[in-house]
């Protein structure tokens, strides 16, 4: 079966409303049965079981509760004070704050809607309060929280180092300077167009007492990239087991140091973590058996060739790529962009000489700014929800963000040492 059918009964399935996940099942069921009948499906069920079983994906559930944790805990508010203490004192401050807290957030959850949910309500309400437009409060709050999955740890890159075996810890580490350099590229962004928009600036100052009184406050909160980035550094835990302990260290935070988290929260908590899990490990076990059809029936191979066909410089190619995961962001759920694609993609970088670690930071880079792209961009949704702000204001807002983020993507795809710099001086 070609290239061009399955591809297009894909898009045709998901356009058609089909979650993501069934489709890529019943393709997969479609491609078997065609191929070689209703015996060969005892593979579908084989794959479909491997593909939510691997011990890495463990991690995912765990960093979901983390971040669920915190935001329940009292640590969200905290993180934003702290921020608030460092960089609010200059005009348009509370822009520079949110995309601080989102760095310091992001070293914790991992996860880009649960920074923009969560940290985005505390984000929001006091850029509203302070006299700036919600749509401008909504659309920063939105980019800011990209940096989550770039910045470890990294449900992302978790998922990618499963699929394209490349370890995970090198992978969190390889996030760290983009992560930064997408931080940067806002702030540059809020500090050159704070006069132009009369961004306001705040007022009252609090005293070093009281700085201090807010530092010491919250860092049990930031100690806790320290557990999961400095255990795995020294090999002391692997990612799914530093994920446990960020879970339990959130848990105890907030139930005995801030005790805001109260032990009937639990049950919310706990329910809420699991459903958002098992949506992810729902869309990777049915991605398994797809991902088998395509080898089976040597798409990545013709998807090879035929970029290689269009284009041979490796510049050329990694552009390709770009546009192609950009696109696709658009319309498809990040997690759901990568693993449909790597079977096809990952092979066209390695073929070019790109390390699959550089890519892997390239993929979900591509796929953070899809996070806010409409119309399909789940960070735009759930920060519009939080903030009760339109979306047409939110994408109105957001362009200047955007293509900082642009800008970082294409530093980072053609700089490989920005990316590599960290793993490889740790021995990754």
């Amino acid at each position: 079966m070609s290239v061009a059918v399955i591809m297009s009964s894909l898009v045709a399935s998901i356009v058609a409303g089909i979650p993501i996940a069934v489709a890529l099942g019943l393709l997969a069921i479609a491609v078997m049965w065609w191929a070689a009948g209703p015996d060969l499906l005892i593979i579908f069920i084989q794959r479909f079981y491997t593909g939510m079983t691997s011990f890495s994906l463990l991690a995912i559930p765990f960093f979901i509760l983390a971040g669920n944790l915190m935001n329940t805990g009292g640590m969200t508010t905290r993180i934003f004070n702290t921020a608030l203490v460092a960089v609010g004192r200059v005009r348009g401050g509370l822009s520079h704050v949110n995309v601080v807290a989102s760095m310091l957030f992001s070293g914790m959850s991992g996860s880009a809607v649960a920074d923009s949910a969560g940290l985005g309500l505390v984000e929001v309400r006091a850029m509203r309060d302070a006299g700036y437009k919600p749509g401008y409060a909504a659309a920063i709050t939105a980019a800011s929280s990209t940096i989550g999955p770039v910045v470890p740890p990294s449900i992302p890159f978790v998922i990618y180092g499963s699929i394209a075996n490349v370890s995970v810890g090198a992978l969190f580490l390889a996030g760290i300077v983009p992560g930064l350099l997408m931080g940067f590229a806002m702030m540059a962004v809020i500090a050159m167009t704070a006069r132009s928009k009369n961004l306001p600036v705040l007022t009252e100052r609090p005293t070093r007492k009281e700085s201090l009184q807010v530092i010491g406050g919250s860092l049990p909160a930031l100690v806790m990239p320290v557990f999961v980035v400095g255990g795995l550094v020294f090999g002391w835990v692997t990612p799914t087991e530093a994920a446990v302990l960020a879970a339990f260290y959130a848990a105890f935070i907030g139930l005995v140091v801030y005790r805001e988290l109260k032990l009937s929260d639990l049950p919310r908590v706990l329910w809420t973590s699991g459903c958002q899990a098992i949506q992810v490990m729902f869309i990777m076990a049915a991605a398994a058996p797809f991902s088998w059809v395509l080898i089976q029936q040597q798409i990545p191979n013709a998807v090879v060739e035929a970029m290689l066909n269009v284009a041979s410089e490796p510049w050329a190619v990694l552009l390709m790529i770009n546009v192609i995961l950009l696109v696709l962001g658009m319309f498809i759920e990040g997690i759901a962009v990568m693993v449909i694609c790597m079977p096809m993609l990952l092979p066209v970088a390695t073929q070019l000489g790109v390390d699959p670690l550089h890519f892997g930071v390239i993929v979900v880079l591509n796929l953070m700014i899809g996070l806010i792209t409409p119309p399909v961009g789940l960070c735009l949704y759930a920060v519009a929800q939080v903030a009760e702000v339109d979306l047409v204001s939110i994408v109105k807002e957001i362009w200047p963000y955007l293509i900082a983020l642009f800008v970082v993507l294409i530093l980072i795809t053609y700089i490989a040492p920005l990316a590599m710099w960290v793993p490889n001086s740790l021995g990754f």
